[in-house]
């Protein structure tokens, strides 16, 4: 009953579990308010680092490039992966994933392209723990319907009250004195009413639902002395749905933008540049509450000749006045506005902060309407893409040396070289469906997820060799419910798991705010990667709290896995995540405690300055593969080889005599830990350059000789890689990127230098195109000769795609590499690969 001596290594379990992930990158996309922020979070399905972003000048378009962090299931890559985001009252994003290299689809080093269908103001940053990325739309929070923590009350007209504290005829109408503790936590806010004919300006205290609890908070004010004038006001709508319509929402703000002390430009300049940096100095007084400083830079901007940023500024004029306490002022500068530019791409924005500021009449309460029925709407989004993927190789060899590195005679040579082959070695048919149908109103959002890929070989069977023809990935088709009004959220069917590393499942999930930053969560399902013919299943549960204080979130969760009706894992894990305007530091854990071994401890974290430079640093120490009993089954014991068997399932090796303990116990002494450090920067050089620099550095741990490994595994050692790169934007239309990177790698017995050139230039609305170019060169110890083996690989690469419709996209990629291996052989080939296809996005 002891192990095969030449067992399967872990690379062979890291291999396997790649071909039974059934994984996208993309995961999942939710929308949240934060402030007066709207945040569009980007779930991945995997661990990731954000790296930095590149805004285009035309404010519509940015790239967010990532590295995907290794684990024991990694992705499947999807080509043309895209999510499109639709919420009422925002820009539609569109979101695609790809590789930045386009001839290496598996390639870790990643980006997001997010496009917006209008200018917007956004910023780019990492999300809650290591699996999001999240899209901060600044100043549209007021647009996103969002989940409570209680029931809250819907009273009908009624019963809404408020209490003036002070009115008087002038818009700087004020208090000086505090409210009593006992009622702070109500809003005090400026209004404007008609009072027995005549507009006044007030200050209010509110709301109450009823007309007792605000005669309740008036006689706490009456026994204070400090509002003698106070009095009781029913409002004769609902207060909440005033407060969504006067909710103003600010001019777009460039992303990242970095604004010096307000000056104006000292040098001529062309009245466009000008206002841009007049407006970009202005944005950013406003988002630092620099409110004079941004009065003063509009004023400057609006005496400019007029420019396409005059509009911008008339808006953010208005929004600058509302801030000061100045509504009337306010008012005026949008009437302007709408005036000037009735057909303005802020118009409705503008229709919307103009209406939260308009006076309302108080009317009787015989004349009041009850509250209208929320309005529901429903809409079915998606994509279907099909693309064909295509290569054909050409190699040949001439033998040169034997074996020992000595030369060969010319008898020799003739006999091992092998003349030029030619073999198509991929035709692959790949068909994608996303769906999504969602259906929301002020009290609840509901949607249907579906998301599959069903692939079709074309080569021949011979070059199958027993592999299958078909191939379906069903990774999405769930259920989900999220109730805005009592802070429930429920997910049933096929999904994948929001923490514990579990990966994709079928099951049910569900969370409730138990009330603001506090939410409790669960999960119970079985996992969708096939194990033999194990059964299995997992249940956990999470707390997580975004706020220990203004700027310090965590969680905590627990979770159990069982296989064949035994403990395959159990872990606790915690996460930490330290969040301020400008910088992120985020640190993870998960312990198992039956093996007594620390799957993941990672720490992470994001600074960007002033000048817009990114520094992103992170370390980590994971398990190849967590602990679990699971493993046993890739393990190979003599007794199953002597009889031809394969075990299936943990029953299988009890019934062979192996003890749960003894199983555990193989598993607990060959756990082998990557260990990765990270260091990034990149820094603005110019508006249109940024320089950056990455160190990584990695190491896989040994292994002690064991049963299972009678000879154990070495370290690896340390391999460092020192990444250069360059990324030059706009600089020759608003949107094309160009970037280049030149790395070199160093192992204990390899060394690979790589330099890459990768473009996208859009040449029209409909036609963008990405030429590429890549050069690498590979040099390593051959272990049997001893003679340093090289590899050179070259060659070019050229992706497009038009859209012929704003529905249709057409792509297209190719990709030529022309290979030279040195070493007891001469080895070239030319290798061609390229997909085509389509994708209709509805």
């Amino acid at each position: 009953m002891t192990p095969v001596t030449r067992p399967r290594l872990l690379a062979a379990l890291l291999a396997l579990s790649a071909c039974s992930a059934h994984a996208e990158i993309l995961d999942d996309i939710d929308v949240r308010r934060e402030g007066n922020n709207a945040v569009v979070q980007i779930r991945l399905s995997n661990p990731v680092s954000l790296l930095r972003s590149t805004p285009s000048r035309s404010q519509d378009l940015t790239r967010a490039y990532y590295q995907v962090r290794l684990t024991d299931v990694p992705p499947v890559y999807v080509a043309g992966e895209r999510r499109v985001v639709k919420n009422e009252g925002l820009p539609t994003l569109t979101i695609d994933d790809e590789p930045v290299r386009t001839d290496k689809l598996d390639d870790i080093n990643r980006r997001l392209v997010i496009s917006f269908s209008q200018r917007t103001a956004f910023k780019v940053r990492t999300g809650k723990g290591d699996r999001t990325i999240e899209v901060v739309l600044e100043g549209l929070g007021a647009a996103v319907k969002q989940a409570v923590a209680k029931p809250e009350p819907v009273p009908t007209p009624e019963q809404r009250y408020v209490i003036a504290l002070a009115r008087s005829s002038d818009p700087k109408v004020n208090v000086d004195v505090p409210i009593p503790q006992s009622l702070q936590n109500y809003q005090v806010f400026t209004t404007r009413r008609i009072v027995e004919g005549k507009q006044v300006h007030e200050m209010d205290l509110g709301y109450f639902a009823t007309l007792a609890e605000a005669e309740a908070a008036l006689k706490q004010l009456d026994r204070s002395g400090r509002f003698p004038q106070a009095v009781i006001v029913k409002l004769a709508e609902p207060a909440q749905a005033k407060a969504d319509a006067g909710a103003p929402t600010p001019a777009a703000v460039a992303p990242n933008a970095t604004a010096p002390a307000p000056a104006t430009p000292a040098t001529p300049q062309a009245p466009e540049q000008q206002a841009r940096d007049l407006l970009d100095q202005s944005r950013q007084a406003y988002e630092q509450q620099r409110l004079d400083d941004a009065v003063k830079l509009l004023n400057q901007l609006l005496e400019l000749p007029s420019t396409t940023l005059t509009p911008d500024a008339q808006e953010l004029l208005g929004m600058v006045r509302l801030a000061q306490g100045e509504p009337a002022k306010a008012q005026a500068e949008f009437e302007t506005y709408l005036k000037q530019y009735p057909q303005g791409p802020g118009a409705e924005r503008v229709k919307a902060a103009l209406a939260g500021i308009q006076p309302t009449e108080l009317k009787p309460a015989t004349t009041l309407e009850p509250p209208a029925k929320p309005e529901r709407t429903n809409t079915v989004t998606g994509s279907i893409s099909q693309y064909y993927y295509g290569g054909k190789s050409t190699t040949e060899t001439q033998a040169v040396r034997d074996t020992d590195g000595s030369p060969l005679s010319p008898d020799e040579i003739d006999k091992r070289s092998k003349a030029p082959i030619s073999t198509n070695d991929q035709r692959l048919l790949s068909t994608n469906v996303d769906a999504t149908w969602r259906s929301r109103d002020t009290e609840r959002d509901m949607k249907m997820v579906f998301r599959d890929q069903y692939d079709y070989n074309l080569l021949s069977d011979a070059q199958l060799k027993g592999r299958t023809r078909h191939r379906n990935r069903l990774t999405a088709a769930y259920f989900d419910y999220q109730g805005l009004k009592n802070g429930l959220r429920t997910r049933l069917g096929r999904q994948s798991a929001m923490w514990g590393g579990e990966g994709r499942y079928d099951g049910a999930s569900g969370s409730y705010v138990l009330k603001p930053k506090l939410k409790v969560s669960a999960a119970v399902g079985s996992p969708t990667d096939r194990l033999g013919n194990a059964k299995r299943s997992f249940m956990g549960a999470a707390l997580d709290a975004d706020a220990l204080t203004p700027n310090l979130g965590g969680s905590i969760f627990a979770l159990q896995r069982m296989v064949d009706g035994e403990v395959d894992r159990r872990a606790v894990g915690a996460d930490l995540r330290y969040f301020t305007q400008n910088a992120s530091l985020m640190g993870s854990t998960d312990y198992d405690v039956i093996f007594k071994k620390l799957n993941v401890a990672s720490l992470q974290g994001m600074y960007m300055a002033e000048d817009n430079t990114t520094v992103n640093a992170l370390y980590e120490r994971r398990a190849l593969t967590p602990a679990a009993l699971s493993q046993t089954l890739f393990f190979q014991f003599q007794d199953f080889v002597d009889a031809g068997i394969i075990p299936q399932t943990i029953s299988d090796l009890k019934n062979h005599g192996y003890s749960i303990d003894q199983l555990r116990g193989l598993v607990r002494s060959n756990v082998s830990y990557w260990t990765h450090a990270m260091v990034s920067v990149t820094k603005p050089v110019t508006t249109q350059w940024q320089a950056g620099a990455t160190v990584d550095l990695n190491r896989t741990g040994p292994i002690a000789p064991n049963p299972v490994l009678p000879t154990g595994q070495p370290d690896s050692g340390q391999s460092r890689t020192l990444s250069l790169l360059a990324i030059g934007s706009n600089l020759y239309s608003e949107r094309d990127t160009n970037v280049f990177t030149a790395s070199v790698m160093r192992g204990r017995q390899v060394k690979t230098y790589m330099l890459n050139y990768n473009n996208m230039t859009p040449l029209s609305d409909a036609w963008q195109i990405e030429p590429g170019l890549r050069w690498q060169r590979n040099v390593s110890q051959d272990l049997t000769s001893g003679l340093n083996i090289t590899t050179v690989a070259w060659g070019p690469g050229l992706k497009a795609s038009f859209k012929p419709r704003p529905t249709v996209t057409l792509e297209s990629n190719l990709n030529v590499d022309y290979t030279r291996t040195e070493g007891t052989s001469i080895d070239r080939s030319t290798r061609y690969t390229y997909f085509l296809g389509y994708r209709y996005d509805y």
